[in-house]
């Protein structure tokens, strides 16, 4: 029998199917030329009837195995050349034995219609529709409360918020909120099973489990009408697991908010860094600028003021450009621009009569590279720059920019003032601390070497993308 246990379970579908009748023949040869229906081997061939199911649904099984059961005694009397009744009463043991097979055989039918009907609903529970991060708080609460009721056979099912969670306030029915205040105020809230007064003063019954963040925290209750030992084992698991679901959901939600709320800052200071990199700089030179027109004009030196406006009107054109580009890369474009033409075009235009000499040398070319590279790297260089202009008193500028296959390196040299950089808070001054944060955001790193009298180098290295071509 364990070997043809093993064979069935081996065997292909259709040669399991085919082996069955061959069994069943077996069987009733069996009984027949050894101890009758009442032997041994009657088990045998009842045995194989339960192979049978394999292929077989249960109304055609039942009546496959009945004419079986029936024809047995039938062909043994017969090839025992006995009267079928005498035979009958000779081997009263079979009747026994044929009810424990259909006692079996309807005992699985039953506990696996149950295990059926147990699989549909975890199906379901695992199924149903998948809650957004995105989605409307209270949308999810009548989604999990429908789910629920259809898994407990229609019972009612609240889920009751007391407390904010996250960016989301707490706006249901006032029968969730008059549960939520009643459970509130109850001291005895964390029991399982516990009476709460409807608003007509009707006591109902309720299984109720406290909802929970990560941290402990609570923000509301479960609740389904139900009194003590209405609900089976089965029934309180699918309760814990529809719950452990929404709990999950609504610390998915609390994250999401977590993480834009924290993009959302991140992309105020970027916002703060580029204004200050770009339109601050450029009014500030459009200031300056304006304060030697008007000394120009006090002078009544027109041909020095007619450039200095001619260089205005340029400014204020390139700061207009630089407000679109800004509004678009709000709008989620990104700006392409060839790197060493636009630092080039910044120098010239930064050190335009000021009486520096400039010296911009730049040596290696890629191909492509990550748009947050490029616009560390042009606006370190814009604020180091501005940085000489404005407090370096320097004769000569030189800059420096060179890129190889490992890395981006940045020097800017003046022979100017210096100063004593020890005494110097960087996290005070936002040009210098924000320009740095920009390198080190890239896993890149800055120097900066300056003393009295000796003027000032600063140096940055960032690395790059090994997949990026470089030429």
């Amino acid at each position: 029998m364990t070997a043809t246990s093993l064979l069935h379970l081996r065997a292909s579908r259709k040669l399991a199917a085919a082996l069955i009748p061959v069994d069943l023949l077996f069987g009733i040869y069996l009984v027949a030329h050894a101890d009758g229906i009442d032997g041994p081997f009657v088990g045998y061939g009842l045995f194989n009837l339960f192979l049978l199911k394999r292929h077989l649904s249960w109304k055609p099984f039942y009546a496959v195995s009945s004419g079986y059961v029936l024809l047995l005694p039938v062909i043994a009397g017969l090839l025992d050349q006995t009267p079928l009744a005498g035979y009958f009463q000779a081997h009263a043991i079979y009747v026994i034995y044929a009810g424990i097979f259909f006692a079996v055989a309807i005992a699985v039918h039953r506990s696996s219609r149950v295990l059926n009907s147990h699989l549909r609903s975890l199906a379901r529970i695992c199924s149903s529709a998948e809650l957004e991060p995105q989605s409307d708080f209270q949308e999810a609460v009548r989604q999990t409360e429908a789910v629920l009721g259809k898994l407990l056979g229609g019972r009612e099912v609240w889920i009751c918020i007391s407390a904010t969670l996250a960016a989301h306030e707490p706006n249901q029915s006032w029968m969730h909120a008059y549960f939520a205040n009643s459970l509130r105020d109850m001291r005895d809230a964390s029991k399982a099973y516990i009476r709460l007064p409807s608003p007509i003063g009707e006591l109902i019954p309720f299984y109720v489990r406290k909802l929970q963040k990560q941290d402990g925290t609570g923000y509301g209750w479960l609740l389904v009408k139900a009194s003590e030992q209405e609900l089976s084992l089965l029934q309180i698991a699918y309760i814990q697991l529809v719950r452990m679901k929404f709990m999950n959901h609504c610390n998915v939600m609390t994250r999401m908010d977590d993480i834009r709320t924290r993009a959302a800052a991140i992309e105020r200071d970027q916002i703060a860094q580029d204004i200050h990199d770009g339109i601050a700089q450029e009014l500030f030179f459009l200031s300056v600028q304006l304060f030697q027109l008007k000394s120009a004009v006090q002078k009544e030196n027109l041909s020095q003021a007619l450039p200095i406006l001619s260089e205005m009107e340029t400014k204020v054109k390139e700061s207009h450009q630089n407000i679109r580009t800004f509004i678009v890369d709000l709008k989620g474009e990104k700006r392409r621009f060839n790197l060493r033409d636009a630092i080039e075009n910044m120098l010239q235009r930064t050190t335009a009569n000021s009486g520096i000499a400039l010296d911009f040398r730049s040596n290696g070319w890629v191909a492509q590279e990550k748009i947050e590279i490029e616009e560390a790297i042009y606006h370190f260089i814009e604020e180091s720059v501005n940085n000489v202009m404005k407090h370096a008193g320097a004769a000569k500028l030189l800059v420096t920019l060179e890129v190889t296959s490992v890395q981006w390196s940045v020097l800017v040299r003046d022979d100017g003032a210096g100063m004593n950089w020890d005494e110097i808070e960087l996290t005070g001054k936002l040009g210098i601390a924000g320009m740095t944060k920009r390198i080190k955001a890239l896993n890149g790193s800055v120097s900066i070497q300056s003393q009295p009298a000796q003027g000032t180098t600063i140096t940055a290295a960032i690395p790059r993308e090994r997949s990026m071509a470089y030429v």
